[in-house]
């Protein structure tokens, strides 16, 4: 196998880490923000919070699903 195979092996597992850390992320950042709402709810200042904390775990995700095949196309194109 050649040097640049190899290399673009680990830079394809490196994408592959990378969007999975946007993932989990997104999945505590959604977790933090139930549970904000749920535990505070007579508190609107961290209702507020818990909702930002949840459209942003949402955004997390969506961005990691996103950019995994846009970055793994450009990767595999060297």
């Amino acid at each position: 196998m050649s040097h640049k195979r190899l290399a673009q092996e680990r830079t394809i597992l490196a994408n592959e880490r990378n969007t999975l850390a946007y993932i989990r992320t997104g999945f505590a950042s959604f977790a933090l923000g139930l549970a904000l709402i749920k535990l505070f709810e007579e508190n609107i200042n961290y209702v507020y919070t818990g909702y930002g904390a949840l459209i942003l775990g949402v955004l997390f995700i969506a961005l990691g699903l996103i950019y995994y095949p846009l970055r793994k196309k450009r990767i595999l194109s060297y």
